[in-house]
């Protein structure tokens, strides 16, 4: 009957979830479905339990970055390399909190814990079906992620599933309940939220020339929401080389504009910037939005073409941030940009995440050190 309760308990969560997702966190959550393959063990009585596969589906909801809510249902065939294949089936549904340690960079390592309930079904060759129930998970692990585009994310992790049960493998012996141990590979598809950004390209409607058709994020001139022509990137590599269509007169400046900064945390620029004049200044103009004046941070050669520097962490608040990349060549009259003060590039700011990081660490650190003992020590 407590199981019943608990699986119902989870169910009604899981739908309240998405149904009142906007209400419990805003307008800044975000969604995201996905599906992880990868190969699982039971970690219980069996001596000879083999590696099998395994396959999930989530739904996600991110509230903040640094921190997400994911529901999972999941099935795999647990089996053994014993005389008659003993085999159990497990199909766990579980919802876990995810802490994500560098939401901001395309490589993310995250910690997660949760837990929920699981219909499992052991058998045999001989015996057929030998017992079948429904109990409780707890879980934890971790992983690192892969930002492929906004939309798109790739991971890698491992999960560690604490039963409470001792039957999944049939043998009612030692002292500990039974475990499961995975490593799984999957992708999520994250869907974009709130409706200032219709092409979903990054450049919010009010500063996008074209709102219905998508830049294409190139970084040439990806700041005013129009795919442009751009220059041959084989030409790059030579200030002789012709650069198509484009201005020789003007350096080209090839910018992939930033779109998200954690609060107080210094945000790095880097642009490419090809002239066949040699440059004067190369700089980043910046200020929090809702500001009138800009700063200036200049940008310092770095490697061939390459120009590097910081906008400072002062700068960077929760209100916002604009900034704009301009190059200006010895005559002064060659002009490059990426973003201008009339159509900046727009930065969302999210407040610090030291807190959600010292938080998910803490978590991680004693569940995964839970987990590694139950993993080491040896049944009585």
């Amino acid at each position: 009957m407590a199981g019943k309760f608990r699986i119902a308990f989870i169910v009604m969560l899981f739908l309240l979830m998405g149904e009142r997702a906007t209400f419990l966190f805003g307008g800044d959550w975000r969604l995201g479905l996905g599906v992880n393959v990868g190969a699982g063990k039971l970690e219980a009585d069996l001596p000879n339990a083999s590696l099998s596969p395994l396959v999930s589906g989530h739904v996600r909801v991110m509230p903040f970055p640094y921190l997400a809510v994911s529901g999972e249902l999941g099935f795999s065939a647990l089996g053994s390399n014993t005389v008659n294949n003993s085999e159990t089936t497990i199909i766990p549904f579980e919802l876990s909190a995810i802490f994500n340690l560098l939401p901001f960079n395309h490589w993310n390592p995250y910690l997660f814990v949760g837990g929920g309930g699981v219909f499992w079904t052991a058998k045999d060759d001989i015996a057929g079906t030998l017992d079948e129930g429904t109990d409780s998970f707890l879980k934890t692990g971790g992983g690192i992620e892969y930002r492929v585009s906004r939309n798109f994310g790739l991971n890698l992790g491992a999960t560690f599933r604490y039963s409470f049960t001792d039957g999944l493998d049939q043998l009612w012996q030692g002292d500990e309940n039974d475990q499961v141990l995975d490593v799984h590979g999957g992708v999520t598809y994250y869907f974009n939220s709130g409706s200032l950004d219709r092409d979903h390209d990054n450049i919010p409607d009010e500063l996008d020339l074209m709102p219905e058709i998508a830049e294409d994020q190139d970084g040439y001139l990806d700041h005013d929401g129009i795919p442009e022509k751009n220059p041959n990137p084989l030409a790059m590599n030579s200030y002789d080389a012709p650069f198509g269509n484009v201005d020789q007169a003007s350096p080209i400046i090839i910018h992939r504009i930033i779109n998200k900064a954690e609060s107080g945390k210094n945000v790095n620029v880097k642009a490419n910037v090809y002239s066949k004049v040699p440059l004067k200044v190369v700089a980043a103009l910046y200020r929090p939005l809702g500001t009138q004046k800009w700063n200036v941070a200049a940008l310092e050669a770095n490697n061939d073409n390459l120009y590097q520097g910081e906008i400072p962490g002062y700068a960077v608040t929760v209100d916002g941030l604009e900034y704009c990349v301009v190059a200006v060549d010895e005559t002064l009259t060659g002009v490059g940009y990426s973003g201008l003060p009339t159509k900046p590039i727009n930065v969302t700011v999210s407040s610090s995440g030291t807190p959600w990081r010292i938080l998910g660490g803490a978590v991680g650190a004693a569940s995964v050190g839970t987990a590694s003992y139950f993993i080491l020590r040896k049944q009585e």
